[in-house]
């Protein structure tokens, strides 16, 4: 079957009046105006994310010619929406409310890239093979010719794998972890599409159920603070129950988690006397990652590591200056550039827990000190359960104490004091008995 690839102009360009999505209106304005009624919030993210980045190049325009009475024109088949977008944000004014003028007029001012005048379309041949497509497109699976979407496990399985923290990406690893440490039956029911990891994520997130399970957050992957088999205990029975149709509701705040973990048989409930000397990765069934120090961490020590963050760690960070300074710490030899390390490490620390601050509506005064923002950090971080009592206690020192490498005092004099010179031994280990808390932190920015 023969396609054709072409940039058509933007004003050449019709919305299809007939899109099963609205279902038959008028004319293109009612289209943009049914978009903006039903899914303005869609409608302002996607242009948003146009602004930012452009259209994507795995998501073609589809388009057939309008006919006779428009020659030279295209209907749009697929992408009614994203060319909707395109022409809001060329011409705001297509709004019909004026709140939504200002939206698309100030998203166009913003943007990052330039708005397209001419998109790159794929013409189909016919009506026919149009149709024959948009149903490949979303009618679903169809026995493996359809599109096949991701469920839960699968997007949080595809954020790790990017490096960023999907929104169940701790259980995610937890599951993956331990998978083929469960009995045949079990496995299979944990790898089922509709296995509810969300029941699971719930659990997982209690400081109280960590605590009983053995299990630490501390280094955003899973450590196991006991035997194998006690912790295996636990989860096999979270599981078991979760597979077997307990309803989250049952789960759904602290106290009702710790009810029901008050349930279990004493054959169920892992014995916290069989604690580990060191942390341990859940993964790894104890042994010591390959071509890494010896450490409970599976990282570097501080004085043999080069990089102030470890390669191990990794954030999705949504805002753009606060990620670039995290990347440039990644990048930059900590004894090479010690100075330019620890400047960038205090300001990436002040901006960090002023995103947070921003980000979950908690006030703060522009002149307050770093001390009183991150305490107010902290304190949020403990009452949601997504920091415990282990992984606050390097920022509650550094907050409190004035006498060690990662105290805010010591953050400051690298700043103002010319006579104070950083080790990158002290840097590193400053990142390292902070780092829970940044873990904490930028888990919990969406």
């Amino acid at each position: 079957m023969s396609y054709e690839r072409e940039l058509i102009p933007l004003a050449r360009l019709r919305l299809n009046h007939e899109n099963d999505r609205h279902g038959p209106l008028p004319s293109e304005p009612e289209c943009i105006q049914w978009l903006l009624t039903h899914h303005r919030t869609h409608m302002i993210n996607l242009a948003k994310n146009i602004a930012e980045h452009g259209l994507s190049p795995i998501e073609s325009i589809l388009v057939l010619p309008a006919g006779e009475e428009a020659a030279g024109d295209y209907a749009v088949w697929e992408g009614n929406r994203r060319v909707a977008a395109l022409k809001l944000l060329d011409d705001p004014n297509r709004c019909h409310d004026t709140k939504d003028k200002q939206r698309f007029s100030d998203i166009r001012n913003k943007a990052k890239v330039t708005i397209p005048q001419e998109v790159e379309c794929t013409v189909a041949p016919s009506i026919e093979e149009a149709e024959r497509l948009i149903e490949l497109r979303h009618q679903g699976p169809q026995d493996g010719i359809g599109t096949v979407p991701w469920d839960a496990k699968q997007k949080s399985r595809h954020q790790q794998r990017l490096g960023k923290r999907g929104r169940y990406a701790f259980s995610q690893q937890v599951l993956d972890a331990i998978t083929d440490k469960l009995d045949g039956e079990l496995r299979e029911k944990t790898q089922v599409k509709d296995f509810p990891i969300s029941t699971l994520d719930r659990i997982l997130n209690s400081t109280y159920a960590r605590d009983f399970l053995g299990l630490s957050t501390e280094g955003g992957a899973p450590l196991r603070l006991l035997e194998e088999k006690e912790t295996l205990k636990g989860l096999s029975k979270i599981l078991r129950d979760i597979a077997e149709g307990m309803p989250v509701r049952k789960v759904y705040n602290n106290d009702l988690i710790r009810d029901y973990l008050g349930t279990f048989d004493k054959k169920d409930v892992p014995d916290s006397r069989k604690r580990l000397p060191d942390p341990t990765p859940l993964s790894t069934h104890g042994k010591a990652t390959p071509g890494l120090a010896k450490r409970g961490h599976g990282r570097a020590l501080a004085h043999e590591r080069k990089k102030l963050i470890p390669p191990s760690v990794s954030y999705a960070i949504p805002d753009n200056r606060v990620n670039r300074i995290y990347h440039e710490l990644r990048r930059l030899d900590v004894d090479t550039f010690r100075n330019a390390v620890a400047v960038l490490f205090r300001v990436f620390m002040e901006l960090s827990v002023e995103l947070y601050l921003e980000k979950h509506g908690i006030k703060f005064n522009a002149h307050d000190k770093l001390a009183q923002k991150t305490s107010r950090v902290v304190e949020d971080l403990k009452t949601q359960g997504w920091l415990d009592r282990q992984g606050s206690k390097g920022i509650s020192s550094a907050i409190s104490s004035k006498h060690n490498p990662h105290s805010v005092d010591t953050f400051h004099a690298y700043i103002h004091n010319r006579r104070f010179q950083p080790t990158p031994t002290d840097l590193n280990t400053a990142w390292d008995n902070l780092q829970p808390f940044f873990d904490a932190l930028f888990g919990h920015l969406a």
